[in-house]
């Protein structure tokens, strides 16, 4: 693998976990608001606003390293994102349409906290979670097709068939795969968070029943992925040199080519996974008492940092399985294309063939100094938010 792919992957990383932790942060705070106004209950209140401010900082930090990502990417597979541009805008505007609205959403719930009238407020919260899981449902509609192209269409002009597109075989395993991930690392987190605030501050006997809902949450999310993860490992005998580059060396193969190895990708994510488990158990069998917190800290940061890392490792195992190719079963279908799409798109699809400039000594250079003040920045953003404030 080459710099400018490890850059691309690494700002992608970090901007997957931020993304993922939204979705159970925004899932959270709108309920617990809606518990607090029921109730009239401060405490509910403060602890849902204090979650909210945490949310805003890491939807920073995933717009950030996003718009990392988008430039990399436009610069080393210009023409790639030409084409594929064109024929799956419909998918990526639903997940920019939803980014524009969940961006209106948090910036009128967090404004019109106990201003707005509750109605009204209620509104743009429901609004702010609809949103945040209609945001990956567009780019996974894209990752399946990068998958496996259904729903392409040559002629009259090169497009894409959308309701096709929807009724590819990995697309739905992948959604709900990924929606169920990001709520059992998100909940990991919640935990983490409430267990930190337990020891620094104390909390409240809400705080602590939500800190068992949220281990119990993480529990059932982490049972359910291992028939998601099954169904989509399934699914991916639509694409086989996919299934082939994470499975064969394990000694599963189909009738396809073997282009890469990362079964160790996965044996990875499964322990981690694994780990997520064993600590779930560890923290289920224990009362949680004021006390006994102070003891748990650890295995909750931990197993919010396995939460996370699951995340990032399990879209790396997703993209690069398919390496060197920006499609998976490019090397299956492009013999099937007539002229000029075979010659155009069997260069623009290969991973290896990345703008020269992006290998210019200089560029590099830039590039990396470019990255380490952006990674510097996101770390100064995480010690004020979670560590020098701490959750209130």
């Amino acid at each position: 693998m080459n710099a400018p792919v490890f850059f691309l992957a690494l700002v992608f990383g970090l901007h997957i976990v931020a993304v993922n932790l939204g979705i159970a942060l925004s899932t959270i705070v709108v309920f617990l608001k809606r518990q607090a106004d029921i109730k009239l209950d401060k405490e509910i209140d403060a602890t849902a606003y204090s979650f909210f401010r945490i949310y805003a900082a890491t939807y920073g930090l995933a717009g950030v390293m996003g718009t990392a990502f988008t430039v990399f990417l436009l610069s080393f597979y210009p023409g790639f994102l030409g084409i594929a541009g064109n024929i799956t805008m419909i998918p990526f505007g639903i997940s920019i349409v939803a980014i524009l609205l969940h961006f209106l959403a948090i910036v009128v719930y967090y404004y019109g906290w106990d201003k707005l009238d509750r109605n009204i407020h209620l509104a743009f919260g429901v609004l702010l979670v609809l949103t945040a899981y209609l945001i990956p449902l567009g780019f996974r509609a894209v990752f399946a097709f990068l998958n496996t192209p259904v729903g392409l269409t040559l002629s009259p002009k090169l497009s894409l068939d959308v309701l096709a597109a929807l009724q590819n075989p990995t697309f739905l395993p992948l959604y709900l795969k990924s929606v169920t991930g990001a709520l059992t690392a998100g909940f990991l987190f919640i935990a983490a968070l409430l267990n930190h605030k337990a020891v620094t501050n104390g909390i409240s006997e809400e705080e602590k029943s939500l800190l068992r809902k949220s281990l119990e949450y993480a529990g059932m999310g982490l049972f359910a992925m291992m028939f998601l993860g099954a169904w989509y490992s399934i699914s991916l005998a639509a694409t086989p040199i996919k299934f082939n580059n994470i499975f064969g060396f394990l000694g599963v193969n189909l009738a396809a080519p073997t282009t890469s190895n990362y079964s160790w990708l996965f044996l990875l994510k499964m322990v981690l996974v694994a780990w997520q488990g064993f600590i779930l158990f560890k923290l289920y069998r224990a009362r949680l008492e004021q006390q006994e917190l102070k003891s748990t800290t650890i295995l909750t940061y931990s197993g919010a940092a396995a939460g996370l890392l699951t995340i990032m490792l399990g879209e790396y195992l997703n993209a690069f399985s398919q390496y060197p190719y920006l499609v998976a079963n490019a090397p299956l279908i492009l013999n099937q294309l007539p002229e000029p799409y075979k010659t155009i798109l069997a260069s623009e699809l290969n991973m290896e063939k990345l703008n020269p400039l992006a290998q210019s000594p200089e560029l590099f250079l830039v590039t990396a100094v470019g990255l380490a003040i952006l990674m510097t920045a996101a770390a100064y953003l995480i010690y004020k938010v979670f560590f020098e404030k701490g959750p209130e």
